[in-house]
């Protein structure tokens, strides 16, 4: 895999882990930056020697949102495609947005590990994954509303009010306010909060606990969690459950 800002590894076997790596910018979530989490994303669903993966971010930010000084952003490209709405949709926002998308359907499930500061597209990223753990610097903040856009933005107008609630997250989307990370262990918008020193070991550990499961139980329970989410009944749901229970015992038979 050739990437420029993002540092990926397999710590341990079947276990990667991917870094964010411009601390300079705090992680910001550059052009390229989102080119190398395709060519991420893209790798690891041909790969099935991994089956877990930790997202983090170098220095003392997870990421801090879209990057509003790339300088491709500034040149002859951005300037296109800030032209006029629809060559917007098309070539800059659906390609941010296809991102959460992706991450939703890897097979593998996503540990975000949230170092410090997780802002605007960088909350969105930590929202997406299927598991958050964060450190006592951890911080989620919406910003889009903070210049002047939307507050949805991301899938955040979609996950967040399922975590916390519609009321709670109407008011955090609303204000664009900063949720320190206590606040977020309290409300649930994470599912632990551990010391600094243990934010790798405690992602790591959960994992090895993953990587205990069988892989199809693993990757239909992600399915289901998924899907669900808009299961427009419980019969609906079950049906789905049912299905992979079915397939699962089918495999053990085999």
């Amino acid at each position: 895999m050739d990437l420029e800002t993002i540092v990926f590894e397999e710590a341990e076997s079947g276990i990667g882990i991917a870094t964010f790596n411009r601390p300079e910018r705090m992680n910001a979530l550059s052009l390229t930056m989102l080119e190398d989490l395709y060519t991420l994303i893209r790798s690891l669903e041909q790969n099935k020697e991994i089956r877990v993966l930790i997202m983090t971010g170098a220095g003392k930010g997870f990421c801090s949102g879209a990057d509003l000084k790339d300088e491709r952003l500034r040149s002859e490209e951005g300037i296109k495609l800030f032209s006029n709405a629809a060559t917007y949709l098309e070539d800059l926002q659906e390609k941010y947005t296809g991102i959460v998308l992706k991450m939703r359907r890897m097979k593998q499930p996503i540990i975000a590990a949230v170092n410090g500061a997780a802002a605007g597209a960088g909350m969105c990223l930590a929202l997406a994954s299927d598991i958050i753990i964060a450190c006592p610097q951890a911080t989620f903040t919406p910003s889009f509303i903070n210049i002047n856009l939307s507050g949805g933005e991301l899938g955040s107008s979609y996950f967040l009010p399922r975590l916390i609630g519609t009321v709670k997250a109407s008011e955090i989307l609303m204000t664009g306010r900063t949720v320190e990370a206590e606040e977020a262990d309290r409300i649930g918008l994470i599912s632990r909060l551990v010391g600094d020193q243990e934010l790798m070991e405690v992602s790591l550990g959960t994992a090895r606990v993953l990587l205990n499961k069988s892989p199809m139980g693993l990757r239909m329970t992600k399915e289901a969690i998924t899907q669900n989410l808009n299961a427009p009944s419980l019969e609906a749901a079950v049906d789905l459950e049912n299905r992979n229970q079915s397939i699962c015992f089918s495999a053990l038979g085999g």
